[in-house]
């Protein structure tokens, strides 16, 4: 009996073990699922943020560099255009700064390639080839009408390197000098932004449609933690795919064995009490160290976030973070009713620091430079890298504007202190461009804009300075601009044309016509030279265009001598036209062209042309003579009239200035120095001609006086070649006693 009952009580222990086993084990398995549960969300949070700062990364960056190529073309746009050496310069130093970009091109509007510049030896991969593509050039019309850049598929190198082409149209209203194009190293590119897998715990692979085009880390297994995302460089080529994934390092951190210690602890329980309470307060320090883990990689999240926005050699915000903060000062309705300024600094010459010093050296003093602001603005300015040399100041509250001048020339002043590094004594410089809100505009692109239009023109004042944006003075720059593009165009069009005025002697015979440059904005309307033949010398265009007219007239007049053998073409030159290293060359090209007598030709140039380089004009001048093209003095009278130069100076002809001749019956001066030219003239064996004769008074004396040879309304305006042409029997001989009773003059 009492045996039988021990069995039972054995039993039912038993059973009860068994349930509370269960029970036990149950609640274990529970706890180890949720804490393997909740380690998976801390590890997709994790990857979703490390994606997400990566996708803002690569954008950013991406926005940078297509940001850096814009500028370049504005660089090019403002400039009309770059010389050879300067664009390379600016090309290799774009290369330089920009990790992964290895070279660049100019292709012209006609998709040719002109200038090319890299920094490693050339693959077989040309942008010859991308640009020859199929459907390519159709693109490329789309990019220069949208004016955005155009995106090239991914191209594999025999060298097993990935490749992207960016072409930049470089666009401005109707003018259009066809692109800049960039080849980037996707690896090398990539790699620059995402950094080491070690440092960050993250690895990324980057798919174009279906290719893998860059890799810092193993493959991917089928159950592999990961986050992705896309980006579309552009619409018309596959979009890629960004896949991110931790390296065994962040995953064993994170899926720690803590669920399997607590299920084992919680069979050991079963069996033992002790080893259940051990286990428990082991899963209790494991879930600690976790949450330290957790609040490290926030520490970490937060000093991303700080990079983000901050520029890492100077700790100052950068470009980003003053865009938006302007953006959402703008858009507070309080804030956005006080004034405020924007001040853009760009050091003068800090280029040369790193050319002659090392970019390391650069670097040590762009350091130094937080502490000098500090000494000059205030603790609630705000001061910003925006890139390079240049910084943005935006000072709040309202500030009278000479409050503002007096800031940015302290600041010059105290940039003029000497600064040492490594025993080197740096001196610096600054120009300053200045912008109000909201009197200069309501955006942060329109104030940033406007700060750096006022910051070139204080560069173009010299450097050193500063300049407060002037709406009125930028459109008269912008005005300028049209018009130089309207001359770029009138040139393509061939809309510069010549007219002729005829030239005679003292017994009315016709001796040659003068060409004169007109511009044709319409049918029968022209615009004389004194409107744009300034802008002609300052863009350079006068040289092209003078080898375009004076082709023309020499064509023109090759048909007249035929039946006048004896007239002159008089062609006016300009001092770059004369400074030009290929003027002799190429006027004896174009001669040789049309089979033009050189004795035909006349070249009219001013004193002021001459004197720029004696040395040049003497020998260019000994050298015309020795062909047989004759040399006039033009406007003579109104420049550095000289003696030596009529002796220095192969001269056949002066051409005494209009203004001279104009007030001659009516000022003695004019007229005692128009007879001396004359004498002068006569003396030295040269041919006088008088400009601008009209009227027969003046033809009277004129003739009286000796003087040779006489141009001007009395006889004949400029008129096209046409006209001249046809009434050339008209105008080959003139009676001078005629001319009285049509001019009424004595």
């Amino acid at each position: 009996m009492r045996g039988l009952t021990i069995k039972r009580l054995f039993d039912k222990s038993y059973l009860s073990a068994w349930i509370v086993a269960i029970v036990l084990f149950l609640a274990v398995t529970f706890v180890a699922y949720q804490i393997r549960q909740s380690q998976i969300n801390t590890m997709n949070q994790i990857l979703k943020g490390q994606s997400d700062r990566t996708q803002a990364q690569i954008i950013y960056t991406s926005q940078e560099l297509t940001s850096d190529l814009a500028s370049m073309v504005n660089r090019w746009l403002v400039n009309q255009g770059t010389p050879e050496l300067k664009w390379r310069s600016d090309a290799r130093n774009f290369i330089e700064r920009t990790p992964g970009v290895n070279e660049i091109w100019w292709i012209d509007s006609d998709l040719t390639v002109q200038w090319s510049e890299s920094l490693k030896p050339l693959h077989h991969i040309d942008i010859k080839s991308i640009i020859s593509q199929p459907g390519i050039q159709t693109k490329l019309a789309s990019a220069q009408r949208d004016n955005l850049p155009e995106y090239s598929p991914v191209i594999n190198t025999d060298d097993g390197y990935n490749i992207i082409f960016i072409l930049m149209p470089i666009v401005f209203d109707a003018q259009f000098d066809g692109y800049f194009a960039i080849e980037i190293y996707i690896d090398e590119f990539l790699a620059r932004i995402l950094n080491d897998p070690v440092n960050t715990g993250f690895y990324t692979k980057a798919y174009a449609g279906q290719e893998v085009v860059y890799a810092d880390g193993p493959q991917l297994q089928q159950n592999s933690y990961l986050e992705f995302f896309e980006l579309n460089l552009d619409a018309d080529i596959d979009g890629w795919t960004f896949k991110i994934y931790p390296t065994d390092t962040v995953l064993t951190t994170i899926l720690s064995p803590l669920p399997y210690v607590v299920l084992t602890g919680g069979i050991l329980i079963v069996f033992m009490l002790l080893m259940t309470l051990l286990s428990r307060h082991k899963a209790k320090n494991q879930s600690h160290q976790l949450s330290l883990e957790i609040k490290e990689r926030e520490k970490v999240q937060q000093k991303l976030s700080y990079l983000a926005n901050h520029d890492s050699l100077t700790n100052l915000p950068n470009r980003h973070y003053i865009t938006q903060y302007i953006e959402q000062y703008i858009a507070n309705s309080d804030k956005a009713k006080i004034p405020f300024t924007l001040l853009f600094i760009d050091l003068d010459h800090f280029k040369d620091v790193n050319d002659t010093l090392g970019h390391a050296m650069g670097d040590q003093l762009l350091k130094k430079l937080p502490e000098l602001f500090s000494r000059i603005f205030r603790n609630h300015d705000i001061i910003a890298r925006m890139g390079g040399d240049e910084f943005i100041i935006f000072l709040p509250d309202k500030i009278r504007e000479e409050n503002v001048i007096a800031l940015a020339e302290r600041f010059m002043k105290q940039l003029k202190y000497p600064v040492e590094i490594e025993g080197h004594q740096i001196r610096l410089t600054g120009s300053i461009g200045i912008a109000m809100y909201p009197r200069d505009g309501t955006t942060v692109n329109e104030l940033l804009s406007n700060a750096d239009a006022a910051l070139y023109r204080a560069k173009d004042k010299g450097r050193n300075t500063y300049a407060i944006y002037d709406s009125v003075i930028e459109h008269k720059a912008q005005a300028r601009l049209k018009l130089v593009n309207q001359l770029h165009e009138a040139q393509e069009q061939q809309r510069f044309e010549m007219f002729y005025q005829p030239r005679y002697d003292a017994q009315g015979h016709m001796v040659g016509a003068e060409a004169l440059m007109r511009w044709r904005q319409a049918e029968n309307d022209y615009q004389e030279p004194k409107a744009f033949i300034e802008l002609l010398e300052d863009t350079g265009l006068i040289v092209s265009v003078s080898w375009q007219l004076l082709s023309e007239s020499c064509q023109h007049f090759k048909t007249l001598l035929s039946s006048h053998k004896n007239i002159v073409l008089s062609f006016n030159v300009s001092a770059r036209l004369l400074e030009h290293p290929e003027f002799l060359s190429r006027l004896k090209n174009i001669l040789d062209e049309h089979q033009f007598p050189y004795d035909r030709l006349e070249l009219e140039l001013t004193e002021q042309t001459l004197i720029q380089d004696v040395e040049n004009s003497q020998y260019i001048l000994n050298q015309l003579t020795n062909w047989g093209i004759n040399v006039a003095i033009d406007d003579f009278g109104t420049g550095y009239s000289s003696l030596s130069y009529l002796k220095n100076f192969p001269v056949h002809a002066l051409k005494i200035d209009k203004s001279f001749i104009h007030d001659m019956n009516e000022d003695q001066d004019d007229l005692e120095l128009v007879k001396t030219m004359i004498v002068m003239g006569k003396n030295l064996n040269i041919t006088t001609v008088a400009e601008g004769v009209e009227t027969y008074g003046q033809l009277q004396k004129l003739v009286a006086m000796g003087c040779d040879e006489f141009q001007g309304f009395l006889f004949s305006q400029p008129i096209p070649f046409g006209t001249l042409q046809s009434h050339l029997q008209q105008l080959s001989d003139i009676d001078f006693a005629a001319l009285d009773i049509v001019d009424g003059s004595n």
